[in-house]
C-alpha cells in the first residue's frame, strides 16, 4: 500500500474538498450530543459497523478502510469528543466519558445495535462500551487495543506531541516501517496536532492509562460479544503479550496477527486489516 504522502499527516487540517479527494473519503456529517458537536462518517449500506479511533487520531485514521468496508456494511466513523474535528469541552477525560458519549451518539443516528472494530484506545473504548451494553453489539474487534494492566509495558517516549522531534520518535514507535516517517509526514502530524487542539484530551487519557484508572482486567470475563483480537506482530504500544492477555480473559476470542505491521494496521496494512475483519464478520 503506498501511502507515504497519503497518510493522516497529509490530511488538511480543516474540512475542504481537498480531503475527500485525497482519500477518497464520503463528506463529514456532523451531530449534536450533550449539546457538544460530533463531526464523522456514515456511509454505505447494510448492517452498520463502527469505528472507533485512538488516542490523538481522528476518523481519518480510517481512510484507506472505509470504502472497502463499506461495500458491505453501513460504516460510521466518528471523530470522538475531544478530538479531530469534533468539540472539546475543558473536562477531565475518563473512559466513561467516551462510553456515554458514544451511547448518545449511536442514539442520535438510531442505531440500537451494530459490530464495532476499535483500535489503540479505540479498542478499550469498544470493549467498555460493549461490556456496559452487551444487547447493542454483535461483534467486537479489538485491534491493537490498550485498556489493561497485563501484558502492558513500559512507554520509553512521551507520547504527548510537544515537538517535532518529539512527534517524530512517536510515528516510528508507531510504525513498524520507519521510512514512512519522512520529514514531510512529522511536520504535517505536527501541525494537524497543533491545529486540532487535542492536546489536553491525550494528556488526560495518557494519565488514565498511566495509572490504571478504568482498567479493564478483571472485567473482560463478563464480555459476550464475538470478539477477534486483530494485532500488528511489532506493536511496541500495546505489544503480543497485552493480546495474548486480553485473548486468555475474553471467553472464545481469536487472535489474528498481521505481520510487519506496528500499532495502527489501518494506516500501515489496510488491505490486511480489512481482510481479517469482513472474514470475522461473515462468519
Amino acid at each position: 500500500m503506498h501511502f507515504r504522502y497519503r497518510m493522516m499527516g497529509d490530511l488538511p487540517p480543516q474540512d475542504s474538498p481537498a480531503l475527500a479527494a485525497l482519500a477518497n473519503l464520503p463528506p463529514l456529517r456532523s451531530v449534536q450530543v450533550f449539546g457538544q458537536t460530533i463531526r464523522y462518517y456514515d456511509h454505505g449500506q447494510g448492517a452498520p459497523l463502527l469505528l472507533v479511533h485512538g488516542l490523538g487520531a481522528d476518523a481519518d485514521v480510517w481512510a484507506y478502510c472505509i470504502g472497502p468496508l463499506s461495500e458491505s456494511f453501513r460504516v460510521i466513523a466518528p471523530d470522538l469528543l475531544g478530538f479531530g474535528r469534533s468539540a472539546k469541552p475543558l473536562i477531565n477525560y475518563r473512559l466513561n466519558t467516551f462510553v456515554e458519549v458514544l451511547d448518545r451518539f449511536l442514539q442520535a443516528l438510531a442505531v440500537p445495535r451494530l459490530s464495532i472494530i476499535g483500535n489503540s484506545m479505540g479498542g478499550w473504548l469498544s470493549a467498555a462500551f460493549a461490556l456496559r451494553f452487551p444487547k447493542r453489539v454483535n461483534k467486537l474487534v479489538l485491534n491493537d487495543a490498550i485498556g489493561i494492566v497485563a501484558g502492558s509495558v513500559q512507554v520509553p517516549i512521551d507520547l504527548r506531541p510537544s515537538s517535532l522531534q518529539n512527534m517524530r520518535d512517536i510515528l516510528e514507535f508507531m510504525f513498524c516501517d520507519k521510512e514512512l516517517v519522512t520529514g514531510e509526514l512529522v511536520e504535517m502530524v505536527y501541525e494537524l496536532h497543533l491545529v486540532r487542539n487535542d492536546g489536553p484530551t491525550i494528556a488526560a487519557m495518557l494519565e488514565a492509562m498511566e495509572q490504571h484508572i478504568d482498567a479493564l482486567d478483571d472485567k473482560l470475563h463478563a464480555l459476550r460479544a464475538p470478539t477477534l483480537l486483530l494485532w500488528g506482530d511489532t506493536d511496541r504500544l500495546s505489544p503480543l503479550s497485552m493480546a495474548e492477555e486480553f485473548q486468555r480473559r475474553i471467553k472464545g476470542s481469536r487472535l489474528e496477527v498481521i505481520p510487519h505491521c506496528g500499532h495502527i494496521p489501518a494506516l500501515e496494512k489496510p488491505q490486511e486489516l480489512v481482510k481479517h475483519v469482513l472474514r470475522f464478520l461473515a462468519e
